[in-house]
């Protein structure tokens, strides 16, 4: 079992565990959730970026038009924050020891609830 935990779940997994948390959830924790490069996101390009090529200084008329749609490209970097069946029991075992089994169902993400 496979599954991945959303930006908010994130969020509050970050607030009760801090440190304790997946790496990819404590990652999150750094921005204020303006950027749309820093969190995995459908449509990254917005405003004028969505529809205008804009020069670089490095390769003018080159860069952003063969990496924008690349594999590689960084808003291509943020994958979501996949668990599997292990991680979950961890994440489990820490909300509990944080917060007592009642409370810490509450907190479970959804990828991890059963």
């Amino acid at each position: 079992m496979t599954g991945t935990i959303s930006r908010d779940e994130c969020l509050v997994l970050n607030e009760v565990l801090g440190y304790k948390t997946p790496s990819g959830c404590y990652s999150l924790s750094h921005n204020n959730g303006t950027d749309a490069f820093s969190y995995p996101n459908d449509k990254p390009f917005v405003g004028e970026d969505a529809k205008r090529h804009r020069n670089t200084w490095l390769m003018p008329n080159l860069a952003r038009r063969l990496t924008k749609n690349s594999p590689h490209h960084v808003s291509n970097w943020r994958k979501p924050v996949s668990v599997d069946k292990d991680e979950c029991q961890k994440i489990r075992q820490l909300l509990e020891d944080k917060l007592g089994k009642k409370d810490a169902n509450k907190k479970l993400p959804k990828a991890c609830q059963i």
